[in-house]
């Protein structure tokens, strides 16, 4: 049963994805003089200045200061921004454990009790030999320095 129920989906699937390949199709391909045209209006029509979104009362010109945006859709903004806030402080503040001297009576160390910071070199040797080598000077291409550019 659950074989022919995947198989009815998969057969559904592929009947949306054939009735949709109509919209996939591109246009005719402009070659020649009509393709620069054609590019030549398109930019002409995208470097057109939009209008300010200025509008006239009483014989004075206002402009719109909510972008054309409803004031609902402003104070839903709002109000979500306030909420997402106030939602991430409220939870840094339950969750986070603060350390230190001055909210922990006597903290015991991060590296453990009695253990004290040993260095990488120490802790891992001869792992970072190429780390731990003298610096060259910087020549382009890996060649030797000449010293001739200085003079």
């Amino acid at each position: 049963m659950a074989r022919l129920l995947s198989l009815a989906v998969a057969v559904g699937v592929a009947c949306a994805v054939l009735s949709c390949t109509p919209c996939f199709v591109s246009g005719p391909q402009l070659r020649g003089e009509a393709a620069w045209a054609a590019a030549a209006g398109a930019a002409a029509v995208a470097s057109m200045p939009d209008s300010a979104e200025a509008f006239v009362y009483n014989g004075k010109e206002y402009f719109d200061i909510t972008f054309g945006i409803s004031p609902f859709a402003w104070a839903f903004a709002g109000f979500s921004l306030l909420f997402y806030g106030a939602t991430l402080k409220n939870a840094a503040l339950k969750y986070n454990q603060s350390y230190g001297t001055g909210t922990v009576q006597d903290p015991a160390p991060i590296i453990g009790k009695g253990a004290k910071f040993v260095g990488a070199e120490v802790e891992f040797p001869g792992a970072n030999t190429v780390v731990n080598a003298p610096l060259k000077p910087y020549t382009p291409g890996g060649k030797a320095a000449s010293g001739k550019s200085m003079q």
